[in-house]
């Protein structure tokens, strides 16, 4: 008999056109899950390390599930007729992600210790335009990825660094498996994405999948244009508005998901289900933007009803924006909160052109409810009205911007880091991987959701003192305020050495220093002194009863 660990995933054989299989649980339940029509790829390099695969085999029906209870499991096909039987055993593996139940602005295990999201995103791996000939200054119009070669290394890079979290986009490149016909899919594209899943799972991260990235039909260079064909008339559509508004084409984008969500539903390696990036900035109004997210978070939540789901909005960079913000917010199936925020000295909100720690915290204080949890899911910095990677990203070898938009958001009461969106040309290229270590570390042993947190600040005009106030403990993040982008990548300075900095908090001290820094922390008559430092580090306090 084949066995799965808990929370684990097995694969299970179907018949020949079956639609659907029957689980039935050790306590007697029986629950329904979808099938689907699986090929097998091998997946070989040339000499440059360059990805293709190849078919394995004839391709097969299965269905796809994850055990939470320990005994024996009965798979019976759609006649009643006993196809497989497996046993679950015993494991560590924590479950799924939920919204906690001890405090909803914070996520939680199945199996109740604390999840802190931390990581970025990791929207799909680089293309190469290949030589053309022996014109080496010239290339062709063939491109070709290193792919898994390239997922492997950064998720490992991330489990080392102490991410457990990356966002991807299954309409990147490599993983999009729908065609320009609706209903029409590539299972090579299914194949690669079960190989960097099997690779998050490996390394303990959690993904969060985004269906869509769209924005025009019509705009064929724009990074978001799609061009998509009617199955039914060959047509090619030109209005995104009838595309979100019409029964029919929400029927239709139903069905072009569900190969995704019928090999991937109840799946715990899935942190959340998000039906688009930033979709309030394409071809069609607000209203109707929003009546789609409404109806179609239930949908996709009935189709995986143990992964969470949501939808994104565009960047928080105008105070219009707060309108639609909260309009999200209203709605019932939102599992979570997102917000888009980024450095950018072209954005109409002043907020967002110089500090990122400053702009970090407005997002918090602005978007959270504090009935759900809160998440900076996409930061980092841009050239003006985001025409690009940040021009200063080269020169900051020390992270320092990476610093200034991961860490303040959670200090602030998201419930966690924020996510930087230029995962290749900055955090890759700069090999700042071990930049989420000190928050990983900070938060060993904290039960998060347990903790009664308070956000709190301690006014410093050397340092941002960004403090969370819990129960049992406090955690303080410490940042010079000399240690900017601006003063030191643009202008040249020197930041100076900290000292005297004084937090008033009493009880344990444990300090976790800032990639590249360190210093000294000593107890003091108001509580610890911090001094000989440059840069930062985060603070964790048992509180002194």
């Amino acid at each position: 008999m084949n066995a799965v660990e808990r929370y684990g995933r097995i694969q299970i054989p179907a018949p020949a056109g079956a639609s659907c299989l029957w689980v039935q649980t050790p306590a007697g339940a029986r629950e329904r899950i979808p099938t689907f029509l699986n090929q097998e790829y091998d997946f070989v390099y040339d000499r440059h390390g360059y990805e293709a695969q190849t078919p394995r085999g004839e391709a097969y029906r299965c269905a796809r599930y994850t055990p939470e209870q320990e005994g024996e499991y009965l798979v019976y096909d759609e006649a009643g007729a006993q196809v497989e039987a497996f046993v679950c055993t015993p494991s560590d593996n924590p479950g799924y992600v939920q919204v906690s139940r001890r405090d909803p602005r914070y996520f939680a295990f199945s199996d109740g210790s604390s999840y802190v999201p931390i990581g970025l995103n990791l929207v799909g791996c680089g293309y190469d335009r290949q030589p053309a000939g022996n014109e080496h200054f010239r290339a062709s119009e063939d491109v070709r990825t290193t792919g898994m070669i390239q997922w492997r290394r950064w998720l490992a890079q991330m489990r080392e660094g102490g991410a457990n979290y990356a966002r991807i986009w299954l309409s990147n490149r490599y993983t999009q498996a729908r065609t320009e016909i609706m209903g029409v899919h590539d299972p090579a594209a299914l194949a690669r994405l079960d190989k960097v899943l099997d690779l998050a799972r490996q390394y303990g991260i959690r993904v969060k999948l985004c269906f869509e990235h769209f924005r025009t039909f019509t705009d064929a260079g724009h990074f978001a244009y799609k061009r998509v064909v009617d199955p039914d008339t060959g047509r090619q559509l030109l209005d995104v508005e009838t595309w979100f508004r019409e029964e029919r084409w929400n029927r239709r984008w139903l069905e072009d998901i569900a190969p995704y969500l019928d090999r991937y539903q109840n799946d715990p390696v899935v942190f959340a289900w998000e039906l688009w990036n930033e979709i309030d900035c394409g071809d069609a109004c607000f209203e109707t933007v929003e009546r789609f997210t409404r109806r179609m978070l239930p949908e996709v939540k009935r189709r995986s009803p143990k992964n969470l789901v949501v939808n994104s909005l565009g960047s928080m960079d105008e105070a219009c924006k707060q309108q639609v913000q909260d309009a999200f917010a209203a709605i019932p199936d939102m599992d979570f909160l997102q917000v888009h925020r980024y450095l950018d000295q072209g954005a109409p909100l002043e907020i967002c052109r110089e500090d990122p720690v400053a702009f970090s915290q407005d997002a918090v204080q602005r978007c959270s409810t504090g009935k759900k949890p809160l998440i900076l899911t996409e930061t980092g910095a841009v050239n003006d009205r985001h025409v690009g990677p940040f021009r200063f990203y080269s020169a900051d070898h020390g992270g320092r911007i990476f610093d200034d938009v991961t860490y303040p958001a959670f200090f602030c009461g998201a419930a966690g880091s924020g996510h930087i969106w230029h995962w290749d040309c900055y955090v890759d290229a700069q090999n700042l991987w071990p930049h989420f270590r000190p928050l990983h570390d900070a938060l060993e042993g904290v039960q998060v959701d347990a903790e009664n947190f308070q956000p709190d600040s301690i006014p410093d005009e050397r340092a941002w003192i960004l403090a969370l106030k819990g129960d049992d403990t406090t955690l303080v993040l410490v940042r010079s305020r000399a240690d900017r982008w601006d003063f030191v990548l643009r202008d040249g300075k020197e930041p100076p050495v900290l000292a005297g900095i004084d937090l008033p908090l009493r009880g344990k001290a444990e300090v976790f220093w800032l990639p590249g820094d360190g210093g000294a922390c000593e107890p003091s008559a108001q509580g610890w002194t911090l001094s000989g430092f440059r840069r930062g580090c985060i603070v964790k306090i048992q509180n002194e009863k």
